[in-house]
């Protein structure tokens, strides 16, 4: 994938069709320390151990119209490529944590992408489910929740245009600001 984004919105997909009702997806970007990581962690139903134990092979799958997964064998290789790893934990009945790690100056490394159509994107397409951001960058950080947003919009559904629109605004202003925050510290 050319971007990190689509990453995160492969295995947050993952995570809803495990019957999550909470994803915490969380982006650090740490220039000082030269780490990007990001995590998604759900309290889903959790990965089989049949599947677990290849689940970085491609022909690895739990889906029934495919033969290959390929979005963690790839991110998988993205992560070593850039000097990095993925480290991924499950537990039946409890959920998933999935920690991707790589060098943010690699050469390697594919640019984190559109992350505000992303999360706004599934803040939208998944309603019932409350999405928590994070983003870090160096010492500032950015959150938004679905349930806080469900709070301020009222009855009002989060995929009406309107709603989404000042979503996707709100997202990228703010992730514009904590990185803005670095330059003046």
């Amino acid at each position: 994938m050319k971007e990190l984004s689509l990453h995160i919105l492969d295995i947050a997909q993952n995570s809803v069709r495990a019957k999550a009702k909470n994803i915490e997806i969380t982006v650090k970007e740490l220039i000082k320390e030269n780490i990007l990581e990001f995590s998604i962690e759900d309290n889903g139903t959790g990965i089989p151990n049949e599947i677990f134990k290849t689940i970085k092979d491609p022909f690895t799958t739990s889906r029934t119209t495919r033969k290959v997964g390929l979005g963690i064998p790839f991110l998988n290789d993205t992560c070593i490529l850039c000097s990095g790893h993925l480290d991924i934990q499950t537990e039946i009945g409890k959920g998933t944590i999935l920690k991707a790690y790589m060098m943010y100056d690699h050469i390697d490394r594919p640019p984190l992408g559109d992350i505000t159509s992303t999360i706004v994107g599934l803040v939208t397409s998944n309603e019932d489910i409350n999405i928590h951001y994070r983003h870090f960058f160096n010492n500032n950080i950015f959150e938004f929740e679905t349930n806080e947003i469900k709070d301020v919009v009222g009855e009002i559904p989060l995929a009406d245009i309107n709603i989404y629109q000042w979503m996707k605004e709100f997202v990228k202003e703010n992730i514009q600001e904590i990185q803005e925050m670095n330059k003046e510290q």
